[in-house]
This record gives C-alpha cells, structure tokens and sequence, in this order.
C-alpha cells in the first residue's frame, strides 16, 4: 500500500490551535487547518489560480487522513484583553470599554530537545500514477505556519510505503468517520457536489469578504468565516472510544420508577433484546440485510455460514468461547449490547435494577439511534408475565444525561466489575490458569490497551453479588446466568490501565458481556 505523506516541523514545541474561539484545544492539528496553512502558502505566492491551485482542489477529496504527532499535553489556559476591532463605536472613547477577552491555551508536544517537533498526515492513496507529486510537494514547501500565526513551521510532502510509515514515531489518530462524540471531532476538507460547495471554493470566498471589508464612506462589510468542512472524530490509543450508548428507564403507566431484581437481571436484557429483535424485523433500516435484525440486534451468528440462517441454526458468541476456540477475522461480527444497570455511587444506594442500557459497536451510531427510536415508550414483554408483579410490565422512558449512567460511561484509570466477569473457559482452580484467561477475556473484549488486574469471588462495590454460583449450604446464589454459562469460571475483576491511561466506559468484559455480566465502573483507588 502507498501513501501519500505530508509533514509539517514546528520551530518550537508549542502548538496554539483551539477548535473554537473559546476552546477546547485542538490535538492533533486538524487536516482542515493543514489544509488552510496550504492555501494560505500557495495565495500568498499568487498561484492559486494556477497548476498548484488545482492540486490542492485534487487533495480535498481525499479521504480524512490518519495523523501521527508526538504526545502532547495542555499548557496552562492564558486570558488576554485586547481591543475589540469589530465593535468598534465611536461613543466609547475609553479603550477599556472595547476590550475583548482572547482565550490561548497552549498545547505543549513531547519530544527530545535536539529534535524538531514533527506531525505527519497519511493518506492512502490507490492509483499511484495518478497522484501529482510535484505540484503537492510545491504546495507543502508554501506552508509557513500550522496553528496560529507564532506557531511558524515549514512542511514537504512524499510518497511512503507501509514499512515507511511503520517506523514513524508518535501517536497515531485514525479517523473514525460515522462516529459522533462530544470531544475528538477534527474538520477535515470536503467537496459537495450536490451542493457545489467545496472548501477550497469557500476559503476564497472568506478571503474575498476580508479584502471587501473596508469600502469607502459606507460601514465595515461583515467577513464570513469558514463553513464549508466536515467534522470526523479521531481515536487513538491514548484517547481510546467509548462505544455508542443510549439509556432506558423502566417506568410503569403511572410515570414511577421500576425496580427489577440486580441478581435476575440478565432476564430483563433478554427481554429488551426480544423487544428489539421483532420491532427491526418489522421494521428494519433502509439497506441491511435480510438477516440483519437476528445478527446485530440479537447478537445470533453461525461460523462458516452466511449469516442469513434460521433462528434455530444460529449459536451466541459466547457459546463458541464456551467451547475454548478463538474467533478468527471472519467469524467476528457487530451486535448490540444489552446491559441492565444496578445502582451505585453510594454505600446505601439499593442496587436494584431501574436503567437498561443499550450499547453498539464504534461507528455503528446511526444504527443504535435507529433501535433506539423504535423502542422508546414500548412496553417490555416477559416470559411469564409476572415477573414485574401487579403492576404489569414497565415501559423504556428514554433518558439522557442520567446520574447512574454518568457513573459507568465517564473515563477511568481504576475500573472494577459490579457484575462478574464469566471468562472463556474454567480455570480448574489454578491461578495461573485464570491469569491467562483474564488476558483472553480482555482481548476478546476489544481492550488493546496494556493494564494490571486482580481478581476476587466479591466486588469492590457494596451489595454487589458475589461470582458464587452456590453458597455454602449449596443454593443458588450470586447473579443467574445462561446454561451455556454455567460451566465457566466467573471471578469479580479490578484492572488498572498503564501510564495513567483514562479509559471511557461502558466498560464490559467477558463471555457475557452483551447481556450485562462483566460490567465495569470506575474506582478512585487500587486498594
């Protein structure tokens, strides 16, 4: 594979980009900015209009690239008050009267004191012979700065080949394009052609209005801003993605709070699975296919086989790990998590279960509004029928910013299971055993990222169940389980991520981990 590389070095160690005006930082530079620093270099040399103007209508095209810069960290946040231009009236002699506040929040990069602090944008490039390299090398050698104005850097630009890339040092960000989140989205260039719109087009046009600004014996001319760019999020190792996550209440016709048992909760995921499963094979979304609704929304695969089988002929995810075989490439598949949320946060907090959480694979966040929709105000439907008591069966209330939910989605470095985590095999009672199906249990689970764990049959948070299945008087106990669970060793999980890494929740590991055993929350403390 071959890509096309531009890279820009910084004379100092400080970046001053923010997404807006008043902030946050931007890390890293956004190919939008990158992409603005080029045009500025190439009308500054007066040959927008020409061969290298049109290279530059070729590059936004492109696909958003993948960004390697050095790790970085925010400086400290400056307040400055200058005088206000824009509001300029003649009324208010005092310049205190026109001042303006102006936020600088630097962004400091990590690098050895004898380097120059680089940043390189890849993108992939398929039909090599087409890419016009000089003109894009000519266009890089324009840039004078990446940021603001202090922030003066010069790039170049080059072909690269995968083993290239590989031995370039940083941090590498992934664009993550139908990913929506409030912190991590970068603009990147684009070109409607429904529209006619591009963002070349629409930074001549911005730069027209500045030069229109002042016109004599009339009022200062308004200057637009730029609007024509996409927005797509970022994800890399160090800023790890939280999946996509919408919550329900259970409430019954009178609008109160329900109240289901935490130790029986896995029956009410099945139950809102079920609920889901037969509204999208009513009514699925334009374009998925016939199987679409027994595989993503109820979470049912067949190895080796398309996925469009009987209900019957389908087995779980989990029901393979039961069996110890590892899920290759082809066999992995995307499903909808169903995860009933026992209350925490407090040592009195009644740990019943009131939220039903519903999660969905990274990028797959249309798809999970699209359920979501459908379900909320839908009333669930037991098995038996009086599993909610009198009252009948409760209705999902679609809530958001709820003060339960916050507690398993915010970011973490200590997280520990208030539901066992079922691991992929029976340990025999060896510890060395359940280490290593811990280690397999992580890496089935998505998490890459390296950490520290511990284990116990109890939780870390209180009125928890513990991961017993019998108590000492050989009753059930602890939180019923699946048959195809049963034979797998559970134990209660604390891990620790590396280097002070923060990770987002929902956090859920193990073999049931769609069905809301092995759910994660936060911890301050190791100990």
């Amino acid at each position: 594979m071959t890509f096309l590389r531009v890279t820009v070095w910084f004379f100092d160690d400080r970046y001053h980009g923010l997404l807006d005006p008043t902030g946050p930082a931007e890390w890293p530079p956004s190919p939008f900015r990158l992409f603005c620093a080029l045009v500025a270099g190439v009308a500054r040399r007066g040959e927008l209009e020409r061969e290298t103007g049109r290279v530059l209508a070729w590059l936004q095209n492109l696909e958003p690239p993948i960004i390697i810069a050095p790790r970085s960290k925010m400086g400290r946040a400056i307040r400055r008050y200058v005088p206000n231009n824009d509001g300029d009236n003649p009324r208010k002699l005092d310049r205190k009267d026109r001042l303006t506040e102006k936020l600088t929040i630097p962004t400091l990069m990590s690098v050895n004191p004898d380097e120059m602090p680089k940043v390189h944008y890849l993108w992939t490039i398929k039909d090599k012979t087409a890419v016009p390299m000089d003109r894009i090398r000519h266009a890089a050698h324009s840039l004078t700065a990446l940021g603001w104005g202090v922030d003066i850097a010069f790039a170049d630009a080059s072909k690269a080949s995968e083993a290239d890339i590989q031995a370039l040092q940083g941090v590498r960000w992934h664009p993550k394009p139908g990913v929506r989140r409030d912190q991590g989205m970068l603009r990147v260039p684009t070109a409607h052609s429904n529209f006619q719109e591009c963002t070349l087009c629409d930074l001549k046009h911005c730069h027209q209005t500045a030069t229109e600004r002042i016109e004599h014996g009339k009022p200062l001319h308004t200057v637009d801003k730029p609007r024509v760019f996409e927005r797509v999020f970022y994800a890399s190792v160090e800023q790890p993605i939280g999946r996509p996550c919408r919550v329900f209440e259970l409430r019954n016709v009178d609008g109160e709070s329900e109240r289901y048992p935490q130790r029986k909760l896995v029956h009410l995921a099945g139950m809102v699975r079920h609920l889901a499963a037969q509204a999208m094979t009513k009514d699925p979304p334009h374009g998925v296919g016939e199987d679409w609704a027994d595989t993503f929304v109820a979470g049912h695969w067949r190895r080796g086989e398309p996925a469009s089988l009987k209900r019957n002929e389908c087995v779980d995810d989990a029901d393979r790990r039961q069996q110890g075989e590892e899920l290759t490439t082809v066999d992995k598949h995307r499903q909808l998590s169903y995860l009933p949320l026992p209350s925490i946060g407090r040592v009195h907090t009644d740990p019943g279960v009131r939220r039903i959480m519903i999660t969905a694979p990274v990028g797959d966040d249309a798809w999970l509004d699209y359920v979501a929709r459908h379900l909320a105000g839908q009333m669930l439907k037991p098995l038996r029928g009086d599993e909610f008591g009198g009252d009948g069966p409760p209705l999902l209330v679609p809530v958001r910013h709820d003060d339960i939910a916050r507690l398993y989605t915010k970011q973490a470095n200590i997280w520990a299971s208030v539901t066992p985590v079922i691991l992929p095999g029976h340990d025999d009672h060896k510890p060395e055993k359940t280490h290593k199906l811990i280690e397999r249990a992580l890496a089935q689970s998505g998490i890459e990222q390296p950490c520290e764990f511990e284990w116990s049959a109890f939780s870390r948070f209180p009125k928890s169940l513990s991961a017993h299945k019998y108590d000492k008087n050989k009753k059930p106990t602890g939180y019923l389980r699946p048959d195809y669970l049963n034979s797998q060793t559970a134990v209660h999980l604390t891990l620790r991520f590396s280097n002070g890494l923060s990770a987002p929740g929902p956090l859920v590991i193990g073999a049931g981990r769609h069905i809301g055993l092995g759910l994660m929350a936060p911890r301050e403390n190791w100990d």
